[in-house]
């Protein structure tokens, strides 16, 4: 009977101090959010009709992934994707910069905004570092 009550005891102890490592605090939460920075959020939208057939559309899309993960895996932006289903937005960037002209200068680069099938809009956006999108 002691041994029973002495792991129930040791469990009940492991729950309690696990629940209390979930509950945010004041204090907790300002310490995240004092290690936020600004990031920049590009917002892609339809220019003209992107070609939706043949070898050169592929080109352009292939050619467009590309330039996306050789920009995340220089630490240039942290993730990005496409919006579905939405007519006024095609994707979202998010540049780990708040220098527009260097974004800008990066964007150019694009095959969808170099031929004029994108184009987009920058909007200052605070976030903190290392939150990520659940696997």
């Amino acid at each position: 009977m002691k041994k029973k009550f002495i792991v129930t005891a040791i469990l009940l102890c492991g729950i309690a101090s696990a629940y209390s490592q979930n509950i945010l605090t004041a204090d907790s939460v300002m310490a995240k959010v004092a290690k936020g920075k600004l990031y920049t959020l590009v917002f892609l939208k339809p220019g003209k009709s992107i070609p939706k057939k043949g070898q050169p559309a592929q080109q352009m899309q292939l050619d467009h992934l590309i330039h996306l993960f050789t920009m995340e895996k220089e630490g240039k932006i942290s993730i990005f994707g496409p919006v579905m289903r939405n007519e006024d937005l095609t994707g979202i960037i998010v540049f780990n910069s708040t220098d527009k002209e260097f974004i800008k200068n990066e964007l150019k680069n694009d095959p969808y905004i170099k031929g004029g099938y994108l184009k987009y809009e920058l909007l200052d956006w605070f976030s903190i570092p290392g939150q990520k999108i659940r696997e």
